[in-house]
C-alpha cells in the first residue's frame, strides 16, 4: 500500500510502500540538527552527496561521508542522527529479515545478523554498490508514483538485496547467479566508470568492453545484476546528478541539461519529471522558497556536539 504526503519535496516526511518481502521508505528531507533515533535492520541508499552527517553508534559520534547513492547498512542495533547539514535524498529498504536468515541458513549460516557499516574501526565513507543502488533507484520511483511495481516485480527486489547481503558478508553467489550476474569487481569497475562520465557519450559498447563480455550478453547480465538496463542505469545516475548541481549550483537549468548529456531541453524535463514527478524548475524554486535566514541556522554548529 502506498501513502505520499501532498508536498514531497516541500519538505513533508517520507513516502512509505509495504511489499512482498520488503519494506520501503523514501524521504526528502531538509536540513537537520537534534538526535533522531533510527530504525534497525535495514540497507539505505542517500541519493544526494553528503560530507559531514554526524550519526552516533554505540555512544560514540561519527562524521559520515555520504557519496552520491552510496549504500549503508544498519545492523540490530540502530544509530541516532544528530546532523544532516543539507537537504537529504534517502530510501531506506526494510528486507524481510525472516527471508534474509532463511537464505542464510540454506547456505549453512547460522545466526545471521545485518553487518552494519558504522562501527568502530571501519571507514564512514557510505560507497556505491551498484546493485542496491539499482533497486533502490526503481523503488524511488515506485515510492513517488511513477511507475507501478508488480506483485513479482517487487518480490524479485527483494531477492536481489537478500542475495547481494549474503555476497556482501559472506562471499556467497548462488551457482545459478554466476551464469548470469556480473561479480563485485566488473560491477565496482563499471560504476566508477560511469559516474566519471556522465557529461560525455557513454556507449554500450565501452561498458561491454570494461567487463570483458560481448555487449548482448553484459546487457543481460547487467541488468539481472542490478534491477536495470545499462542505460535505464546511466539514466537515472545522470538525473540525479542534474538534482545535485540544481541545489548546490546557479546554473541555467539549460546549462545542467548539457552538462549531463542532453541537447535538447525538453527531453531532460520529460526524464526529470519521469524520475521525480517534478520538473527541474519547480524543484529549484520549492527548495529556494524553503531556504531562509531559519533553515540556514540550523547548520550552524553542527558538530559542536
Amino acid at each position: 500500500m502506498l501513502r505520499i504526503d501532498e508536498d514531497v519535496f516541500a519538505g513533508s516526511r517520507r513516502v512509505a510502500m509495504a511489499l512482498p518481502g520488503l519494506t520501503v521508505e523514501y524521504s526528502w528531507l531538509p536540513p537537520f540538527r537534534g538526535a533522531s533515533i533510527t530504525r534497525p535492520n535495514r540497507l539505505e541508499v542517500v541519493f544526494s552527496a553528503h560530507a559531514h552527517v554526524a550519526v552516533e553508534q554505540e555512544r560514540i559520534v561519527h562524521e559520515v561521508r555520504a557519496n552520491p547513492g552510496g549504500c549503508f547498512v544498519v545492523g540490530a542495533e540502530p544509530p541516532t542522527l544528530l546532523c544532516v547539514p543539507e537537504y537529504s535524498d534517502t530510501l531506506e529498504m526494510y528486507p524481510d529479515m525472516g527471508m534474509l536468515k532463511s537464505a542464510a541458513a540454506d547456505a549453512n549460516i547460522r545466526h545471521f545478523e545485518l553487518e552494519p557499516t558504522i562501527r568502530p574501526g571501519r571507514a564512514t565513507t557510505h560507497r556505491v554498490d551498484p546493485v542496491v543502488l539499482g533497486v533502490a533507484h526503481v523503488l524511488r520511483r515506485a515510492s513517488l508514483g511513477m511507475i507501478t511495481l508488480s506483485d513479482v516485480g517487487a518480490s524479485q527486489a527483494a531477492h536481489l538485496l537478500v542475495a547481494r547481503v549474503l555476497e556482501n558478508q559472506h562471499g556467497i553467489r548462488p551457482c545459478a547467479a554466476r551464469a548470469v550476474r556480473l561479480g563485485s569487481r566488473t560491477l565496482a569497475t563499471l560504476a566508477g566508470h560511469i559516474e566519471a562520465s556522465l557529461d560525455r557519450t557513454i556507449t554500450i559498447d565501452e561498458l561491454a568492453r570494461l567487463s570483458g563480455m560481448s555487449p548482448f550478453h553484459f546487457a543481460r547480465c547487467f541488468r539481472r545484476s542490478t534491477g536495470l538496463a545499462p542505460h535505464q542505469y546511466v539514466l537515472a545516475r545522470r538525473i540525479d546528478r542534474a538534482k545535485h548541481l540544481l541545489l548546490t549550483t546557479g546554473l541555467a537549468v539549460q546549462d545542467i541539461a548539457w552538462k549531463i548529456g542532453f541537447e535538447n531541453i525538453n527531453h531532460f524535463r520529460r526524464q526529470f519529471r519521469a524520475q521525480f514527478g517534478i520538473t527541474p524548475g519547480d524543484l529549484r524554486a520549492t527548495i529556494r522558497a524553503r531556504q531562509g535566514d531559519g533553515a540556514r541556522s540550523q547548520l550552524q554548529g553542527c558538530f559542536n556536539l
